[in-house]
């Protein structure tokens, strides 16, 4: 292996051992490099995750630099962010000139810091946090078993430490009770969408008599993040409202979720893109839970959230925020946006297949069969296209007779005139190791009362 193999921007520790003769015992991963990929947590990834000061952290390396929860942390974070952002992939990414290391490095690295550590034993946020981190990785990397598996850990890990009892939190300063608030919503949010995306039970319950998540204005937690966790907690409390009130829940819900306060407003666009999608797939998923609790009507009416028309204006609200929204801030989000995506489109899918005759009214400003095309283009062109979504709207594509190189109306999806193209770009086909659905074509399936695909908040 001559000096040109190398490569200049590979992590030191994990080249070839061929390139010393002298046997030399692993090292870890520098905090010099671990604070790069910190920083890029702190500038982007902490409005989602408000729960560690990478700063603080990184003194934590320096000053204590055999604190392996300390490390195991750092480098979960680090694994999940180099995923999350797609920093591997990205040439022009802000870690130019320094050694990249690939997001399995990091894993690896905080698995072993991790064990150890004893981390099963002994629980800290830290190790919460850690378990956390991997879990966000996990998701991003396609293991979806690992990743749920491990946002139980952290769940568990909570339930050990306290964070979902009133008492916990009865000694601790304002600027505590608030940080352990943020560790236990943060928790809830996750789980909550995990949970639904995946149909697994849920762990964490909501526990009113808590502290009440705030925002002190100091920078540790944005309005919106606050927001978010309100929105989940309309959720939790509709969907385990007692049978014989179940349709007002259903209804006092909607009307919470399209008044509340308008995430538009928001100036960071990655925060802006998560509450602005979250909301939309909110109202899908309620809908979708009313066909279990509820009658639901094929006639327009002024409880429109009761109607089957209902998924044709959550498709059409999503592309219109989506056109004030750039690609990046939209992918940022993994794939937990990836799935919010699909679950409008495919709700919209299935009622148009059920209902052929929405597909031709005049009263839609964009009509259903628009709506389903553009919002399949952009889910075949996000983060690169996922083969499992791809083949699912295109075999419903298909049966609505449409296909990708139909000539359909477009909405123009990105504002910024640069990204359009990359938008647009691509085409839908269905990938050969993906079959079919064995379905007749020629009879609309039922419509499911659950439409979701692996993924994660």
């Amino acid at each position: 292996m001559s000096d040109s193999d190398v490569d200049p921007k590979a992590w030191p520790d994990i080249l070839s051992p061929t390139l010393s003769a002298i046997p030399q015992e692993p090292q870890r991963i520098s905090t010099a490099c671990l604070s790069h990929y910190l920083d890029i947590y702190q500038a982007r990834g902490y409005g989602i995750w408000p729960v560690v000061d990478a700063e603080a952290l990184t003194a934590r390396l320096l000053t204590h630099p055999d604190d392996l929860e300390a490390y195991a942390l750092a480098t979960a974070i680090c694994a999940a962010i180099v995923s999350q952002f797609s920093i591997d992939a990205d040439p022009g990414s802000p870690l130019e000139g320094h050694y990249r290391v690939p997001s399995n490095t990091f894993e690896s690295e905080a698995k072993k810091a991790r064990n150890d550590s004893d981390h099963l034993e002994n629980v800290t946020i830290f190790s919460l946090l850690s378990s956390f981190f991997l879990h966000v990785y996990s998701a991003n990397v396609g293991r979806m078993n690992a990743s749920t598996v491990l946002l139980g850990e952290a769940i568990f890990k909570a339930h050990i430490i306290g964070l979902h009892k009133p008492t916990h939190y009865e000694l601790m300063t304002i600027e505590q009770t608030q940080y352990a608030l943020r560790v236990y919503w943060l928790l809830f949010i996750t789980e909550r969408a995990h949970s639904l995306q995946h149909d697994v039970p849920t762990t964490l319950k909501r526990a009113p008599s808590l502290p009440r998540l705030e925002d002190l204005h100091d920078g540790s937690v944005t309005p919106a993040f606050v927001q978010l966790c309100r929105l989940f907690n309309i959720l939790d409390v509709t969907i385990t409202a007692e049978p014989a009130a179940a349709r007002h829940a259903l209804a006092l819900a909607q009307q919470q979720l399209s008044s509340d306060e308008d995430p538009r407003s928001l100036e960071n666009e990655l925060q802006r893109a998560d509450i602005t999608m979250t909301q939309q797939w909110m109202r899908i998923f309620l809908w979708q839970h009313a066909l279990n609790v509820t009658n639901l009507s094929s006639r327009a009416s002024q409880d429109e959230e009761f109607s089957f028309r209902f998924p044709a204006k959550v498709a059409q609200n999503v592309l219109s925020n989506l056109s004030s929204l750039s690609r990046e801030s939209v992918e940022a989000h993994g794939p937990g946006m990836e799935s919010k995506l699909f679950d409008v489109a495919n709700s919209l899918a299935d009622v148009m297949m059920i209902m052929p005759s929405l597909n031709h009214e005049s009263h839609f400003s964009v009509s259903p069969r628009d709506l389903i095309h553009s919002l399949a283009q952009v889910l075949a062109s996000f983060r690169g296209g996922n083969p499992a979504v791809i083949s699912i709207l295109q075999d419903k594509l298909t049966m609505l007779g449409l296909s990708a190189g139909s000539p359909q109306k477009l909405l123009e999806l990105s504002s910024p005139e640069e990204e359009h193209d990359e938008w647009h770009g691509r085409t839908m086909s269905a990938p050969s190791t993906y079959p079919s659905s064995a379905a007749d074509p020629s009879m609309p399936p039922p419509l499911q009362s659950s439409m979701s695909m692996d993924a994660t908040y």
